[in-house]
């Protein structure tokens, strides 16, 4: 290594001599050409131009690889393998039409001094309130002797859900099992918990929801207390069954309330509050079929083997995501960009839509969202629920209306679950003489046959297939490699770090 002084060396001729000096000596096919003293003008020009449209050509090919990549990475396949799928069963939703505990409403009203006719106003004003929802506003009562009270008692709307929460029994934690509401097939108990929806407090069964979906937490913010009673028996989650079980299915009782309402929906998800079955004082036995929408095991994240004393469990690693939201165009529960909601369903979304178009129609929200958030909205009085909304109310649930004052459809944008299930209810049937039999009414869903095809979102096209794409369209059109990467990486750090120290390498 020979040092030579640079003073008498002009920068831009510098630079062009060392650039000269890259293209003779780089790997890259056809840029030796260009510089290469021997060949004519004519020569050099040719190779030039050839050089700059194998560059233009690479680029072009290699975004097109990049927008498959961003785009169409991921697509939804068909799966007929059936004989090898564990199926879960769907979700129930059981809301009692009486909510409201009648000792918890007792003790409140002698500690508030709440006596005599003021006592039963008040009982039918909650009661009415408490099963509120975009269908039955108008039904809250409405008088002066009700604003005298909530006068009273200083309550004001955004107290309203929590205390319907304090004055309602969470039935789950009942300690004497024919008393509790539980969810049962056989000797085996399925979790069941207190949930907040759209129709006020109900009771979810076999869900692949987290915690995160119960009332206490969406109202309060803290997880529910684990359940003793229910581990008193086998506990399962959810259900599930295969293609070679039959009947496989759940029972969700012990509601003493005189009627209930139910809802049958994806395991995935949660209620739509006008996909009910209606008012029923007998139960309901449901009959569904269940297509599942699954997920290929890398399509989030990369999956680990770990060892779990004597066997294998696979289980997902949060560390490395394989795709994007934006490229599978669809969510898992955890990823929530909602504001109200700690995680993400479609339905979920959906009420989350709700509530912004109930703030901007009606300037607040009901009291059932959940609002711990940064900038609370306003909650609705009473008065409001029963002047503003029953007006819009098919606007409120479908988010259009047909020949209505609302021409355009309200702003909703919500992805699809990454993990769902098609529930379609073959028959629905009123269990008759079930409250005589059991002493209670409730609901179940039973499982006859199962579905022969599912659908299941795969990546087809990865981080690895877009490397590989890139790497080919650039050894095609210019004999690009990774060598040729190292390549300029060492002439543009070291040996220009030499040469502008003074070295000649």
């Amino acid at each position: 290594m020979a040092s030579k002084p640079f003073r008498n060396r002009r920068w831009p001729r510098a630079i062009i001599n060392f650039l000269v000096l890259y293209f003779d000596n780089c790997c890259i096919h056809g840029f030796r050409y260009v510089v290469q003293t021997m060949l004519v003008f004519l020569e050099k020009l040719f190779w030039f131009i050839l050089l700059i449209a194998s560059i233009y050509f690479c680029i072009i090919v290699s975004l097109s690889s990049i927008d498959r990549y961003n785009t169409k990475s991921t697509h939804v396949g068909l799966e007929r393998n059936y004989h090898f799928w564990n199926t879960t069963v769907p979700s129930i939703t059981l809301c009692p039409m009486q909510r409201l505990n009648e000792s918890f409403f007792a003790t409140y009203c002698r500690i508030n001094g709440v006596k005599g006719a003021q006592r039963a106003i008040l009982w039918d004003f909650l009661e009415n309130l408490a099963n509120s929802t975009y269908l039955n506003f108008q039904n809250i009562p409405e008088s002066d002797q009700i604003d005298h009270i909530l006068k009273d008692l200083h309550l004001r709307p955004e107290q309203y859900m929590k205390l319907i929460y304090n004055l309602t029994y969470d039935s789950t934690y009942e300690p004497i099992e024919k008393q509790r509401t539980r969810s049962i097939d056989g000797q085996v108990n399925i979790h069941v918990r207190q949930v907040l929806t759209e129709y006020g407090l109900c009771y979810l069964g076999n869900s692949r929801l987290g915690e995160e979906y119960s009332s206490r937490y969406l109202i309060f913010g803290k997880y529910p207390e684990p359940n003793k009673y229910e581990s008193t028996r086998k506990l399962l989650q959810y259900q599930s069954g295969s293609y070679f079980e039959k009947d496989v299915g759940f029972t969700l009782l012990s509601f003493t309330s005189e009627a209930i309402d139910s809802f049958i929906h994806s395991p995935f998800d949660v209620m739509k509050v006008d996909t009910n079955f209606g008012y029923t004082t007998e139960g309901v036995v449901y009959d569904p079929v269940s297509e599942e929408i699954i997920a290929e095991e890398n399509l989030e994240t990369y999956v680990l083997l770990i060892l779990s004393t004597d066997i294998y469990k696979f289980y997902f690693q949060n560390s490395f995501r394989e795709t994007s939201v934006r490229m599978r165009k669809c969510r898992f529960h955890h990823e929530s960009n909602l504001t109200h909601f700690p995680f993400y369903t479609r339905n979920v979304c959906q009420q989350e839509c709700r509530i912004n178009l109930a703030f901007k129609i009606c300037k607040c929200i009901p009291h059932f969202y959940p609002n711990r958030i940064a900038n609370p909205k306003p909650v609705c009085d009473y008065k409001r629920l029963r002047s503003c909304f029953p007006q819009h109310a098919d606007f409120f649930l479908k988010l259009y209306e047909e020949g209505g004052h609302h021409e355009m459809p309200a702003p909703c944008y919500c992805e699809q679950n990454c993990l769902d299930a098609v529930i379609t209810t073959r028959s629905a049937l009123p269990m008759i003489g079930s409250k005589q039999l059991l002493g209670s009414i409730g609901s179940a869903i039973t499982i006859k046959t199962w579905p022969q095809l599912r659908l299941k979102r795969q990546v087809i096209f990865s981080m690895t297939d877009l490397m590989v794409s890139i790497g080919s369209t650039a050894g095609l059109f210019l004999g690009f490699s990774v060598l040729g990467l190292v390549e300029i990486l060492y002439f543009f750090t070291i040996r220009l770090i030499w040469q502008v120290l003074g070295y000649t390498l």
